[in-house]
């Protein structure tokens, strides 16, 4: 189908769209800004909202499909430099495919961090009011957990976006919704009734503070040179 670019001026700039027959210049109305000074904070915030409301990052109907998981960062805080480095690769990514016709879908997530939130969380309910998890009860105390990952969820959120990062923010997901959540319990029973994961007898880290198992790459090792007693312990 053949395109015609349009050149459309507005104070001093030049806005350069390729329109199809009968497309709607005003569904094109990109942000044009005028000040003295570029502010970078203004132009990219409203670049990224037009991107969004004309559904630039969802997949299209045609063309190839491309789907892409962004590895949902753990809600116990900000993004850092790493999670930067990570969106910048696959944004890179997900832009190469839709220039070259396919039908991109990045879908984008945040992930509970089990036991990690679940310490960040206790010790923030310790350091404000002095008070533990058991001293709170079972409800108050996954009240404050829903409420710090709806603070540090959001906040995710706002810095992917900052960053620029073209996610399908339709198909947003996280790994404690209902769904999810469904969807690794039926895996775990799979596995387990293909014997694939299994009860049994083992050495495991418990952590006294948190009364839980944690894994290997949560405990800190060091040696100790001098004896120590162990209570005697029964194991049927």
């Amino acid at each position: 189908m053949a395109s015609r670019i349009l050149l459309q001026r507005h104070r001093g700039y030049v806005l350069r769209l390729r329109l199809t027959p009968g497309s709607d210049i005003r569904a094109y109305a990109a942000p044009i800004h005028n000040f003295e000074k570029y502010d970078p904070k203004i132009v990219e915030r409203d670049w990224y909202e037009w991107w969004q409301q004309r559904g630039l990052f969802k997949p299209t109907p045609s063309g190839d499909k491309f789907t892409m998981l962004l590895p949902p960062p753990n809600v116990t805080g900000a993004l850092h430099i790493g999670h930067a480095l990570t969106l910048s690769i696959q944004d890179a990514i997900a832009r190469w495919n839709r220039m070259h016709g396919r039908s991109v879908n990045w879908v984008p997530g945040t992930d509970h961090a089990g036991i990690s939130l679940q310490s960040v969380v206790e010790k923030r309910i310790k350091r404000e009011s002095g008070l533990t998890r058991h001293d709170l009860g079972r409800d108050a105390f996954i009240e404050k957990v829903w409420a710090w990952k709806r603070q540090y969820g959001d906040r995710i959120k706002h810095q992917t976006a900052r960053i620029g990062a073209s996610l399908n923010w339709s198909e947003e997901y996280f790994t404690m919704d209902p769904q999810h959540s469904q969807v690794v319990r039926d895996a775990f029973i799979r596995l387990y009734d293909d014997g694939l994961v299994y009860r049994a007898t083992k050495m495991v880290n418990w952590s006294c503070a948190l009364q839980s198992v944690i894994s290997n790459i949560e405990a800190s090792y060091f040696e100790r040179l001098s004896r120590r007693r162990q209570p005697r312990t029964n194991i049927a």
